[in-house]
Protein backbone atom coordinates (compact mmCIF):
# COMPACT_ATOMS: atom_id res chain seq x y z
CA UNK A 1 0.00 0.00 0.00
CA UNK A 2 1.29 3.45 -0.92
CA UNK A 3 1.87 5.82 1.99
CA UNK A 4 -0.67 8.59 2.50
CA UNK A 5 0.29 12.22 1.88
CA UNK A 6 -1.17 15.19 3.76
CA UNK A 7 -2.82 17.96 1.73
CA UNK A 8 -2.39 21.43 3.26
CA UNK A 9 -3.90 24.80 2.41
CA UNK A 10 -0.82 26.24 0.69
CA UNK A 11 -0.88 23.39 -1.86
CA UNK A 12 -4.49 24.20 -2.76
CA UNK A 13 -3.61 27.88 -3.12
CA UNK A 14 -0.61 27.06 -5.31
CA UNK A 15 -2.79 24.84 -7.52
CA UNK A 16 -5.49 27.49 -7.86
CA UNK A 17 -3.37 30.58 -8.50
CA UNK A 18 -1.21 30.80 -11.62
CA UNK A 19 0.60 33.70 -9.97
CA UNK A 20 1.64 31.62 -6.96
CA UNK A 21 5.40 30.94 -7.08
CA UNK A 22 4.75 27.25 -6.34
CA UNK A 23 2.04 26.85 -9.01
CA UNK A 24 4.16 24.86 -11.47
CA UNK A 25 5.49 22.53 -8.76
CA UNK A 26 1.95 22.00 -7.45
CA UNK A 27 0.72 21.08 -10.93
CA UNK A 28 3.60 18.62 -11.41
CA UNK A 29 2.88 16.97 -8.07
CA UNK A 30 -0.87 16.85 -8.79
CA UNK A 31 -0.28 15.03 -12.08
CA UNK A 32 2.09 12.55 -10.45
CA UNK A 33 -0.21 11.88 -7.50
CA UNK A 34 -3.23 11.44 -9.78
CA UNK A 35 -1.36 9.01 -12.02
CA UNK A 36 -0.25 6.99 -8.99
CA UNK A 37 -3.69 7.20 -7.33
CA UNK A 38 -2.00 8.35 -4.14
CA UNK A 39 -4.26 8.59 -1.10
CA UNK A 40 -4.37 12.18 0.17
CA UNK A 41 -5.50 13.10 3.66
CA UNK A 42 -6.60 16.51 4.85
CA UNK A 43 -8.83 17.87 7.61
CA UNK A 44 -12.07 19.79 7.76
CA UNK A 45 -10.18 22.80 9.22
CA UNK A 46 -7.86 22.80 6.17
CA UNK A 47 -10.94 22.75 3.91
CA UNK A 48 -12.21 25.82 5.78
CA UNK A 49 -8.84 27.54 5.34
CA UNK A 50 -8.88 26.79 1.60
CA UNK A 51 -12.33 28.35 1.27
CA UNK A 52 -11.27 31.41 3.25
CA UNK A 53 -7.95 31.83 1.45
CA UNK A 54 -9.56 31.62 -2.00
CA UNK A 55 -12.75 33.55 -1.24
CA UNK A 56 -11.79 36.67 -3.23
CA UNK A 57 -13.78 37.00 -6.44
CA UNK A 58 -10.94 36.19 -8.85
CA UNK A 59 -10.42 32.81 -7.11
CA UNK A 60 -13.87 31.99 -5.77
CA UNK A 61 -15.05 29.81 -8.66
CA UNK A 62 -11.74 27.93 -8.57
CA UNK A 63 -12.15 27.46 -4.82
CA UNK A 64 -15.65 26.04 -5.21
CA UNK A 65 -14.48 23.68 -7.96
CA UNK A 66 -11.47 22.56 -5.92
CA UNK A 67 -13.45 22.01 -2.72
CA UNK A 68 -16.13 20.09 -4.66
CA UNK A 69 -13.43 17.97 -6.32
CA UNK A 70 -11.74 17.19 -3.00
CA UNK A 71 -15.07 16.21 -1.41
CA UNK A 72 -15.91 13.90 -4.34
CA UNK A 73 -12.48 12.31 -4.89
CA UNK A 74 -12.30 8.76 -3.52
CA UNK A 75 -8.52 9.20 -3.15
CA UNK A 76 -8.97 12.10 -0.71
CA UNK A 77 -9.85 11.49 2.92
CA UNK A 78 -11.07 14.42 5.01
CA UNK A 79 -10.69 14.01 8.76
CA UNK A 80 -13.68 15.56 10.54
CA UNK A 81 -13.15 18.12 13.28
CA UNK A 82 -14.35 16.24 16.32
CA UNK A 83 -14.20 17.69 19.81
CA UNK A 84 -11.47 15.16 20.60
CA UNK A 85 -9.33 16.15 17.59
CA UNK A 86 -9.77 19.83 18.39
CA UNK A 87 -8.65 19.25 21.99
CA UNK A 88 -5.59 17.22 20.91
CA UNK A 89 -4.67 19.98 18.44
CA UNK A 90 -5.24 22.66 21.05
CA UNK A 91 -3.10 20.71 23.52
CA UNK A 92 -0.20 20.77 21.03
CA UNK A 93 -0.87 24.48 20.37
CA UNK A 94 -0.75 25.12 24.13
CA UNK A 95 2.45 23.10 24.67
CA UNK A 96 4.46 24.60 21.79
CA UNK A 97 4.57 28.22 22.88
CA UNK A 98 8.08 28.38 21.42
CA UNK A 99 6.58 28.11 17.90
CA UNK A 100 4.30 30.29 15.77
CA UNK A 101 2.24 27.29 14.65
CA UNK A 102 -1.43 28.02 14.11
CA UNK A 103 -4.07 25.83 15.68
CA UNK A 104 -5.06 24.44 12.25
CA UNK A 105 -1.43 23.40 11.73
CA UNK A 106 -1.42 21.75 15.15
CA UNK A 107 -4.56 19.80 14.26
CA UNK A 108 -2.88 18.77 10.99
CA UNK A 109 0.22 17.60 12.88
CA UNK A 110 -1.91 15.50 15.23
CA UNK A 111 -3.67 13.82 12.28
CA UNK A 112 -0.36 13.25 10.49
CA UNK A 113 1.27 11.68 13.55
CA UNK A 114 -1.72 9.48 14.31
CA UNK A 115 -1.85 8.25 10.69
CA UNK A 116 1.97 7.98 10.47
CA UNK A 117 2.09 10.41 7.54
CA UNK A 118 5.54 11.89 6.89
CA UNK A 119 5.01 13.92 3.68
CA UNK A 120 2.94 17.08 3.30
CA UNK A 121 1.76 18.86 0.17
CA UNK A 122 2.60 22.28 1.55
CA UNK A 123 4.99 25.21 1.40
CA UNK A 124 4.62 25.83 5.13
CA UNK A 125 7.94 25.56 6.97
CA UNK A 126 6.04 24.87 10.18
CA UNK A 127 5.56 21.33 8.87
CA UNK A 128 9.34 20.92 8.59
CA UNK A 129 9.75 22.29 12.14
CA UNK A 130 7.31 19.60 13.29
CA UNK A 131 9.39 16.88 11.59
CA UNK A 132 7.56 16.40 8.28
CA UNK A 133 8.68 16.69 4.64
CA UNK A 134 7.54 19.85 2.83
CA UNK A 135 7.07 18.52 -0.70
CA UNK A 136 6.50 21.82 -2.51
CA UNK A 137 9.91 23.07 -1.36
CA UNK A 138 11.86 19.96 -2.44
Amino acid sequence: MMPEIFLDTSYAIALSSKRDRFHRKALELAEKLEAEKTKLITTRPVMLEIGNALSALPYRSSAVALLDALEADPNVGIAPLTESLYMRGFDLFRKRQDKTWGIVDCISFVVMRERKITDALTTDEHFRQAGFRVLLRE
